[in-house]
């Protein structure tokens, strides 16, 4: 059972190379497949002191409560999530087992409005009022969003296509979450229960983990490679035509190929597995004052990438 496939999509719509090497998602799986199985411990504890084994959403909550923008970020998909549904159901048939399904769970409640009632019960000083409007200031969104639009200005229609295919991979395509859950609770934790809700919410934090990595990574290759620009690495080589001043063109003999003859983005090198591992080395890297002083603890076990 593995994602790697679908990991080298992600990569690529976040910022990597047209053909990410499966190297490197193999070891962006092992890591993500670690914090999220720990990220899921802890929200398990949350959900044994409130005396069920069944996950919810307010133990996934309570445990990201500590990071205001991720969970801004995980409000607004579930805001996402509410307004599809609600254009799938009103635009299609539906069938008379899906009316069945529906009927059979009862008054239902929009998915945002859960994870804002939960946070206005355990908000004391109003911190999270922000979040309930999206108007906290997200510098690593807009950062992602400027470099990939970087990326895209360069792009025919077919690779453009072919990069929003890309942008559309996670780890529950359509939300078809056995293989996903399987893949995270393991034999070892079988017994958990895990809602439909909790699983959508696991999916997006997996996804927005690997987004993080190879944010991490490409710092990494931009300090490697000397640049000082956080922008010029990530856009498609082009030559200018002085005839025609407002078309860019592709440099000729720019293309790298890999030994299976794939092309890679034009002009950039794919994400390595060292960058990786770099990456989480610094992450995870107690650069304090009194760090030679500091208790060593696991890394992973204190800071999340997910949370």
């Amino acid at each position: 059972m593995s994602f790697i496939t679908d990991i080298q999509l992600m990569m690529h719509g976040f910022g990597d190379c047209r053909k990410p090497l499966p190297e490197t998602a193999a070891v962006i799986e092992s890591i993500v497949h670690q914090q999220m199985t720990v990220f899921l411990h802890l929200a398990t504890d949350i959900a044994e002191q409130r005396g069920t084994r069944v996950v919810g959403p307010e133990d996934i909550l309570f445990v990201m409560r500590r990071d205001p923008l991720k969970l801004q970020r995980l409000v607004h998909y579930m805001g996402v999530r509410d307004l599809y549904q609600k254009t799938r159901t009103s635009t299609s048939s539906m069938s008379a087992s899906d009316i069945t399904d529906l009927s059979a769970e009862g008054p239902e409640i929009s998915r945002k409005k859960l994870c804002i009632n939960f946070l206005q019960m355990i908000d004391q000083t109003g911190q999270y009022e922000p979040l309930y409007s999206s108007s906290l200031h997200d510098p690593v969104k807009t950062e992602r969003a400027s470099r990939l639009d970087a990326i895209t200005q360069g792009m025919s229609c077919q690779r453009y296509k072919e990069y929003c295919e890309a942008r559309r991979a996670s780890f529950c395509p359509r939300l078809r979450v056995n293989k996903f859950r399987d893949w995270l609770l393991g034999e070892e934790n079988s017994d958990v229960k895990l809602t439909q809700l909790v699983l959508e919410m696991l999916n997006r934090l997996a996804y927005e983990t690997v987004a993080q990595i190879v944010d991490l990574a490409l710092l990494v290759k931009r300090d490697a490679t000397g640049h000082n620009s956080d922008l010029s690495r990530f856009r498609t080589p082009t030559a200018f035509n002085p005839d025609y001043p407002s078309v860019f063109i592709h440099q000729s003999g720019s293309l790298q190929e890999i030994g299976t003859g794939d092309e890679h983005c034009i002009g950039m090198d794919p994400i390595t597995p060292s960058e990786v591992r770099e990456a989480m080395r610094r992450y995870w890297a107690n650069n304090s004052v009194l760090a030679p002083f500091s208790k060593i603890r696991s890394p992973i076990a204190c800071k999340l990438l997910a949370a």
